[in-house]
């Protein structure tokens, strides 16, 4: 049971205060401004511990470095370049800001305004999200543990992200940047980035047997990056990210020649041993190579790496692939993944659609396809 009493301050206003007992100690809660206000809040505070919902408002003390640490050490199924990516924002964005503030004292407006400074101090959305992601999960762990009662993060959006302008290259201009490649080896790569799909990571991970000349298909079923501070990381993919993707027929000979000389289990680029890097590969033989096929084709757009990728995806739709073969080519966890990213691409393929049917309609009845007149554009 709770008790409602009152008393005076020094300058003579009076206050209430409520005294209750939980788990066999008496807790004090004062400064309530009327005995309605007091009443309210032991009436409250009975209903929560009898459902055992009422949380001790001294447990909201603990800080967010605290809890932090917790967090970190929890989070196990990510990728180590994720790890490493949080381990930078943390130290960055979060803590200087949230690391000694008790969990229980964090508002809903303080962190809108704390999202807000980071972008006026030159955050991008994406640092953004990730900072306030950080935080969010922080303060998850804080209500799983029972030490506030809801997380103040959870309905906080982070600033909306400018889409990126996706650069799909043609076949033309990836021929050029092959042809424009220092060795057969950077052609290769390029090639296989360009119609085979896999992520760079992935690429630097092929060993020779992971080739299959016979069945026409590269088994992608490891990952390789350069994480800062810990330097190359070999990971597992994900179990949609493990796939066997087809060869392009004109690619056969380049991983041949790629291949020749090299042990199974070597790797299928760099050394053999030593897995290329790709801020070393991008900087000092794919944008030269880029570069040089620039000034034969001045329609080829600045290109990046991943870029190639997503040629492979647009190419790959314009030959006609489904939507299901798209996912399983690219690693995607769903087909909803696929459409999510590469939907303005789905919307030409729609277009063509259309345009097929009314070829097949002409075919099968004799009737010309309709033209528009004028007024339909």
């Amino acid at each position: 049971m709770s008790s409602v009493e009152r008393y005076s301050l020094k300058d003579g206003s009076v206050r209430w205060m409520v005294r209750y007992r939980v788990d066999g100690r008496q807790v004090k809660s004062k400064g309530h401004l009327t005995k309605r206000d007091a009443r309210l809040f032991a009436a409250t505070v009975e209903t929560k511990v009898a459902s055992g919902q009422w949380i001790d408002p001294q447990s909201g003390k603990v800080s967010v470095g605290t809890l932090w640490a917790d967090y970190a050490a929890g989070s196990t199924a990510i990728k180590e370049t994720t790890r490493a990516t949080r381990r930078v924002t943390w130290a960055k964005w979060v803590k200087p800001r949230w690391g000694d503030t008790p969990v229980g004292r964090i508002r809903v407006s303080q962190i809108r305004t704390w999202t807000g400074q980071m972008v006026a101090d030159g955050a991008g959305p994406a640092t953004v999200a990730n900072a306030l992601s950080i935080l969010r999960g922080v303060l998850a762990l804080a209500v799983e543990d029972r030490l506030i009662e809801s997380n103040p993060a959870a309905g906080v959006k982070p600033p909306r992200r400018t889409p990126k302008v996706k650069v799909y290259l043609t076949h033309a201009q990836v021929d050029l940047i092959t042809g424009a490649c220092a060795d057969a080896q950077d052609a290769c790569i390029v090639g296989v980035l360009a119609y085979c799909g896999l992520r760079f990571g992935e690429l630097a991970a092929l060993r020779v047997s992971d080739v299959d000349f016979l069945r026409k298909r590269i088994n992608v079923s490891r990952s390789v990056s350069d994480v800062r501070g810990k330097g190359l990381v070999w990971s597992s993919p994900k179990t949609y990210e493990q796939r066997s993707v087809p060869i392009a027929a004109h690619l056969l000979s380049l991983l041949s020649a790629q291949a020749a000389g090299r042990g199974r289990s070597d790797l299928l680029f760099g050394d053999g041993q030593t897995p290329i890097r790709v801020n070393n590969w991008r900087s000092r033989r794919f944008y030269p190579a880029v570069k040089a096929a620039r000034k034969l084709d001045d329609t080829i757009p600045a290109v990046t790496v991943h870029d190639l990728r997503a040629t492979c995806i647009s190419l790959a739709l314009s030959a006609g692939a489904g939507l299901k073969q798209v996912q399983m080519l690219a690693g995607h966890s769903s087909g909803a993944v696929t459409a999510n990213v590469y939907g303005s691409l789905m919307n030409d393929d729609v277009d063509r659609v259309a345009k097929a049917l009314d070829r097949q309609r002409a075919e099968q009845t004799g009737c010309a396809p309709a033209v528009p007149s004028a007024d339909q554009g």
